[in-house]
């Protein structure tokens, strides 16, 4: 083994000699802000993002192939107003129209206006946690760079087909959102820049509890942004869709009336 561990280095050294040029130096890894950066304006960039004032889309949680869930909302980015109808934990049909900025709005329960103020206020907390939960799983990626958001590289995974994806982890500063000790890791895949997996954390979770994976399918390029629209639960027979989605530069008449 050393006879042959001495012939090879002799015989690079002498390639070396005849001409050829050493292995060109490894490129620096990009750091986690540059790596979200390119996957952020892969996914439509700032020009796209400042022009999407009207959201509309429908959250419907899938689990065993049955619908679970089913939240149509509205939302205009610029003023803070915003729609949200579905059920509620107890099964009771409402409707919220609110404004995230004053947290003030209106209500309906099983179709009738709500006049109570503690029911009031009980209807447009649920619809402030809507609009929480269900706008960050329809802009995961794009709310890499939310203020008090914090980036870390974690390495790069790969496969065996020879696919490579850099992992960053997110974590945020307390106060922000409604569960700060949330910790998420998007995969990026080196080649595209396109999120395709995104691991989460949970606050609240057993530390020996492993992340929740969840695989994003079906991205579709809606006035200028690339979003999934078809999450996959890992292991829990769950789907998450987000069906009917709009991104409009204004708001349609009437949409909050």
């Amino acid at each position: 083994m050393l006879k042959v561990s001495i012939i090879f280095s002799i015989l690079c050294s002498s390639a070396v000699l005849a001409g050829q040029q050493p292995a060109a130096p490894t490129k620096p890894t990009p750091s986690a802000d540059e790596i979200a950066r390119r996957s952020f304006d892969i996914l439509g960039g700032s020009t796209a993002w400042e022009k999407a004032r009207y959201l509309a889309f429908t959250l419907i949680v899938e689990r065993d192939g049955k619908v679970a869930s089913s939240y149509p909302q509205r939302l205009d980015r610029y003023s803070g107003d915003y729609r949200v109808s579905g059920k509620t934990q107890e099964g009771v049909p409402f409707e919220v129209i609110m404004n995230l900025r004053t947290l003030y709005g209106r209500a309906k329960r099983n179709g009738l206006p709500v006049t109570d103020q503690a029911l009031l206020k009980q209807l447009v907390d649920v619809g402030y946690k809507r609009f929480m939960n269900d706008t960050f799983w329809l802009l995961m990626p794009l709310k890499m760079f939310d203020p008090g958001a914090h980036r870390t590289y974690e390495g790069e995974r790969s496969d065996s087909c020879g696919h490579t994806w850099d992992l960053l982890k997110l974590t945020f500063e307390q106060g922000v959102g409604l569960s700060p000790g949330d910790v998420y890791w998007p995969w990026i895949n080196r080649d595209t820049g396109i999120v395709e997996e995104w691991d989460m954390k949970l606050e609240g979770v057993k530390p020996e509890d492993p992340p929740i994976q969840v695989m994003f399918r079906d991205y579709r390029r809606i006035a200028g942004l690339l979003i999934s629209l078809r999450r996959e639960v890992r292991g829990k027979n769950q789907i998450v869709r987000l069906d009917d989605l709009q991104i409009l530069p204004e708001v349609p008449k009437g949409a909050f009336e």
